[in-house]
């Protein structure tokens, strides 16, 4: 592997730091990943066993608004009401191939259910199409995400010139809790995301078309990054800096999945996916977020809204820091781009977006990029660490005992 320039300079720069033995053998990829893997096993347990009542089918969310008991797999177990999004990822785990409106009992609310095809892929593969295993799988592959994503941001703190451990701010988000604990797909998305980010650091184009062609059909938002590293390509092209060429399909690869994949789900459902829920994630840029801020000050006595209140300052501060950080940043224009891309999304999220208490579930491509772009600056970052450690552990606390 050939390092580049910016790269070499970040290792010159660890190597002039005094560092004692344990940092020495520490640093690398696996020291994150393992306290991820730790971590992530302890959060999983601990809702299996206190909030899930040791029933990992809970996990799914199942509501009787989508779900039929009687027609859905034995075991399931079935709540009141309308349940959560994970149902969806669960009833494609069942069969991926088959994106009727109903089966197994369960009907989709909407047709932009069937685009996140992803996370419920790699579930089906990991319980080898026997349904009594997908609730077991559609964890562990949210699990062995997370220790990737950390894997992966180890590497990105390397190249960096920091101590791999730091590569737990990419795996770090709190959000991530809540999508683990519901069986919900932003986990594994990320993970291809960064993983298709760091594939182009090393000049492999085609690795990184795939990851990021995996990250859009498992959650469409992380179109945003795909946009970026095409504008970017273009722009290149464009002022004649460089010819197209197979590099191109970094970003090429994933806008053709998403498109063929829009109209073979337009083929069997009769609509297009990615139109069915436009109107419910987009709005007017800025407004929502503070209308939101200023709901949530208005009912401070509320424990719900103190949470709000927290982790929404955790995450401004994490991408006011990442924009102190963004010019003198030592990461790929692309990653830059994708980076004020996001931000753009992030404010111009709908009001239920906003308003919903996900621990911010929905804004996991604005704190990752953030966290990316922190890691490639010359800052210290005790404080953003020590910042996210809080919100992760209150997070933790929070889904351990409450569904």
């Amino acid at each position: 592997m050939v390092l580049s320039q910016r790269q070499t300079s970040g290792l010159a720069g660890r190597r002039d730091r005094p560092v004692s033995r344990l940092a020495t053998r520490t640093d690398r990829p696996f020291t994150p990943a393992a306290v991820a893997a730790v971590a992530g096993t302890l959060f999983v347990l601990a809702r299996l066993f206190v909030a899930a009542k040791g029933d990992i089918t809970r996990f799914v969310m199942a509501g009787r608004d989508f779900v039929n008991p009687a027609l859905a797999p034995a075991g399931l177990h079935v709540f009141a009401g309308s349940g959560y999004d994970g149902q969806f990822s669960y009833r494609l785990a069942l069969d991926p191939a088959d994106l009727s409106k109903t089966a197994f009992g369960i009907t989709f609310d909407a047709d932009f259910r069937v685009q996140r095809i992803g996370m419920s892929v790699l579930a089906w593969l990991a319980s080898g199409g026997q349904h009594q295993l997908v609730p077991d799988a559609l964890v562990a592959v949210n699990l062995a995400a997370l220790v990737v994503l950390a894997w992966l941001g180890g590497s990105i703190a390397r190249d960096a010139g920091r101590h791999a451990g730091w590569g737990l701010l990419v795996a770090g988000y709190w959000g991530f809790l809540f999508s683990i604990g519901r069986d919900l797909p932003e986990v594994v998305a990320s993970c291809f995301v960064v993983g298709g980010l760091v594939a182009l650091r090393r000049s492999r184009p085609v690795p990184a078309g795939f990851l990021l062609a995996c990250a859009v059909l498992s959650l469409e938002t992380t179109l945003d990054v795909v946009i970026a590293v095409a504008l970017v390509a273009l722009v290149q092209i464009v002022s004649r800096t460089r010819r197209p060429g197979v590099r191109d399909l970094a970003w090429a690869v994933p806008v053709l999945a998403f498109v063929g994949w829009q109209l073979v789900a337009w083929a069997v459902t009769g609509s297009l996916p990615m139109r069915s829920d436009a109107g419910d994630n987009l709005g007017a840029p800025v407004v929502n977020m503070v209308d939101a801020a200023a709901h949530y000050l208005d009912h401070l006595s509320s424990g719900g809204s103190l949470l709000w209140l927290g982790e929404f300052f955790v995450l401004a501060v994490v991408t006011v820091f990442a924009a102190w950080s963004l010019v003198r940043s030592r990461v790929p224009v692309w990653e830059k781009t994708a980076w004020v891309v996001s931000v753009l999304v992030a404010v111009s999220l709908a009001r239920g977006i906003w308003y919903g208490r996900a621990d911010f579930r929905g804004f996991e491509d604005l704190y990752v990029l953030s966290s990316i772009v922190l890691l490639g600056s010359r800052h210290r970052l005790w404080l953003v660490a020590a910042l996210v450690a809080v919100a992760w552990v209150v997070t933790f606390a929070h889904h351990v005992v409450d569904l």
